[in-house]
């Protein structure tokens, strides 16, 4: 994992080499030449969602190379796709055998990885073995009307990153390892952000500096927009009643060669024994979150990390997902993490806001 990160850490240097030299040119173009660069737009649907590429530049991207990405995560990691391998991970029922096959993506290494740090930082509150609760709770293939106490404390038997229920091994192949066959790993919470990331890599490999990727509301963007200005991205205003043709937004950002990530409690929740239930669950007490934070933005220099931490700070709520933002923050010595929380006011109608230092002078609430 150190090569992997070294790889990511020193591509990302020389993506921002590249966008301080584009941003110069663009700039010398639209004032000196009076013309536009070429912006190309792709767009389709993938992953129960939809998505848009933005870029600009002479090089036409093609969309079955962006299809062809679309599908190989999709083939690894839907776990509503009976042909996925997470789906076969999941139904493998062995104790005292191993599942095995090849990780030719590398998509399983770099996760695994990934989400081991993000479940040790984030205090266990970021968890991929949590699919058994999402289903308990109805938030899978079938919706359920109640759930027992008595339930919650026998899947939470087979539930938790760090208690053996499930290993990966990667030698000359991938092992997985069941302590329980009854464990189960979902990794939606930073699935969409990583295949964000891997398109981004795509248009990088063919010479794209200046872009803006999206995927279900998951944002990367890097050098400028068609104005030689920062890409500029929307934070919707978490109201329940809001969809993709009646959207209200509630702050405006400018990115800066950064991901943007958003998670929500307030359009996926449910009825249970009569209680509504929002679809974020805590892995570590096995029921849904029950607090004021609606909604959390995450900035970071990846979409699989932006992605990932607005989903623990969701589970973690607006007290310690803050006191989370502050730590990694520190560790990364600032590392572009910013956030903002939205929560509901304790005074009935309207919001509450708290932003990280970074974004208080720099984003636009509305």
């Amino acid at each position: 994992m150190i090569g992997v990160f070294l790889r990511r850490m020193l591509a990302l240097m020389t993506l921002v080499a590249k966008n301080i030299y584009a941003i110069a040119v663009l700039a010398a173009i639209i004032t000196g030449c009076n013309t536009v660069p070429d912006i190309h737009v792709i767009t389709g649907e993938a992953q129960g969602t939809t998505f848009s590429i933005k870029y600009l530049g002479e090089n036409k991207i093609s969309k079955h190379g962006v299809d062809s990405l679309l599908e190989l995560m999709d083939v690894e990691m839907n776990t509503w796709r009976d042909d996925s391998r997470i789906v076969d991970i999941n139904e493998f029922s062995h104790e005292d055998s191993v599942f095995t096959f090849h990780d030719e993506s590398n998509i399983w290494s770099v996760l695994w990885g990934l989400t081991r740090e993000i479940h040790r930082d984030s205090h266990e509150a970021f968890d991929p073995t949590i699919k058994p609760l999402v289903d308990l709770w109805g938030f899978g293939l079938k919706n359920v009307s109640s759930v027992d106490s008595s339930d919650v404390d026998s899947v939470m038997t087979f539930v938790g990153f760090t208690h053996g229920l499930i290993e990966m091994n990667v030698d000359l192949e991938t092992h997985f390892i069941k302590g329980d066959r009854r464990a189960q790993l979902d990794f939606n919470a930073i699935a969409q952000g990583y295949t964000v990331d891997m398109i981004i890599d795509f248009l990088v490999e063919n010479e794209v500096v200046n872009a803006m990727v999206e995927l279900g509301g998951e944002v990367r963007c890097m050098g400028v927009n068609q104005d030689a200005e920062l890409w500029r991205i929307a934070v919707d205003k978490p109201v329940d009643h809001s969809d993709a043709d009646n959207r209200s937004f509630q702050a405006i950002l400018r990115v800066n060669n950064a991901a943007v990530c958003t998670s929500g409690n307030y359009r996926k929740f449910h009825l249970v024994d009569g209680i509504k239930r929002s679809h974020t669950i805590d892995p570590r007490t096995g029921y849904p979150v029950e607090h004021k934070l609606l909604s959390v933005t995450v900035q970071a220099p990846d979409a699989s990390t932006a992605d990932a931490y607005a989903t623990s700070c969701m589970v973690l709520g607006p007290v310690d997902g803050r006191a989370f933002i502050e730590e990694v923050r520190m560790k990364s010595n600032g590392g572009n993490i910013e956030a903002l929380f939205i929560m509901s006011s304790n005074q009935g109608d309207g919001f509450e806001f708290w932003l990280s230092p970074g974004w208080v002078d720099s984003i636009e609430l509305l």
